[in-house]
């Protein structure tokens, strides 16, 4: 008897290859690797983007440790599989956790089971009466929404977004009852899940949604004097004007991210490489070839990864030598561009390089 969608293994998706034979193997089913690749081939002729589905992806989604791809995987999954609804193939919005707590919301602030008992304690009970805010209450949603950005490089945008709303509602109770005490780091976290929640919106094309959230996050971050947090909104701001081509607003935000000193090393080579390739694309070479320079000896002097804050931790050399290849793909250096995008693919965890977020450094490593 198949398994219900959303408890344990997704038994509906592992029949429905089952029974999907294999174009390669006579009398074989379809292999994960095949259904991976017929996934990537379907996105790549009905999608602007490139798939990047592996046998190891499939084989999570038939376990159940991704629930619901995002919507053109679950598009590319029907159509190669002959579904015409998500639910045949075991994808659903919402459903209970095979892991049963007594408070299910908490699942949804936590997907990623990072908190202790003590700390599911402290929110369940700060979650009915939000004007008991303290500390470690703060450190929690904090140590969750840390947790939940690493889990969406291991799903998708669309994935997460559920338990960062639901955190977003969260936050913005406790700032508002924060003690004085606390409120300055109240608005701060929530600064950062509005930022999060502008970040999310854009590989779902909503502009407008993300520039809504990015601003709010700005807004917040200088009611609570937070230079990280209000420079990251910024630059992230600067990123969806930049896909906008409204490169003028990109330019004038990235410029303003990078007038905060008080930033982290990792952010702050980000915005360096930010700010050349929005002048790349404002056909300003020199400044983009200055500042191109200025960001290799940054990067040369990174700390270690596990030194960057939980905020900035993709920042690493293999990162941002990727984004040296879209500023060099700006400047019309076509092969210096594809080596680099290559070069950061090599360096960058297996987990990151089938992110869907690397899916640009992909492409252009395939260029």
């Amino acid at each position: 008897m198949a398994t219900s969608p959303g408890m344990g293994r997704n038994e509906r998706l592992h029949a429905a290859r089952q029974a999907t034979p294999s174009p390669r193997v006579p009398g074989a089913c379809l292999s994960r690797a095949e259904l991976a690749e017929a996934v990537n081939t379907w996105l790549t002729e009905h999608t602007d983007r490139p798939g990047a589905l592996d046998e190891q992806a499939i084989a999570r989604y038939e376990r159940g440790t991704v629930r619901r791809p995002n919507r053109d995987y679950r598009a590319a999954l029907r159509a190669v599989l002959g579904a015409d609804q998500d639910t045949e193939l075991g994808f659903i919005a919402s459903g209970p956790s095979h892991e049963p707590l007594k408070q299910p919301h908490t699942i949804e602030l936590d997907p990623a089971r990072v908190w202790s008992p003590d700390e599911q304690a402290r929110v369940e009970h700060v979650s009915g009466c939000a004007r008991r805010v303290d500390q470690p209450v703060l450190d929690a949603l904090a140590g969750t929404l840390a947790a939940v950005r690493r889990l969406e490089d291991e799903t998708s945008a669309a994935d997460v977004l559920p338990s960062v709303v639901a955190q977003a509602r969260l936050a913005d109770r406790l700032a508002d009852n924060a003690p004085s005490g606390l409120h300055s780091t109240a608005l701060g976290l929530a600064s950062e899940i509005a930022q999060y929640r502008g970040w999310l919106a854009i590989p779902r094309g909503q502009w407008d949604e993300s520039r809504a959230h990015l601003d709010r996050a700005a807004v917040l971050a200088v009611q609570a004097d937070d230079p990280l947090r209000l420079a990251t909104a910024l630059s992230f701001n600067a990123y969806r004007a930049m896909l906008v081509d409204d490169i003028p607003t990109a330019a004038s935000l990235a410029d303003a991210a990078g007038r905060e000193s008080r930033v982290d090393p990792g952010l702050r080579t980000y915005m360096t490489v930010q700010r050349a390739e929005i002048a790349a694309y404002g056909r300003d070479t020199n400044r983009a070839a200055r500042l191109l320079a200025e960001a290799d000896h940054m990067i040369e002097q990174l700390p270690p990864a596990e030194e960057l804050p939980d905020s900035s931790y993709w920042y690493t050399p293999s990162v941002l030598t990727g984004h040296k290849g879209f500023v060099l793909q700006a400047l019309g250096e076509h092969e210096a561009a594809r080596r680099a995008a290559a070069e950061s693919l090599d360096a960058m965890p297996e987990t990151w390089r089938r992110s869907e977020w690397a899916v640009q450094h992909r492409a252009l490593a395939e260029a």
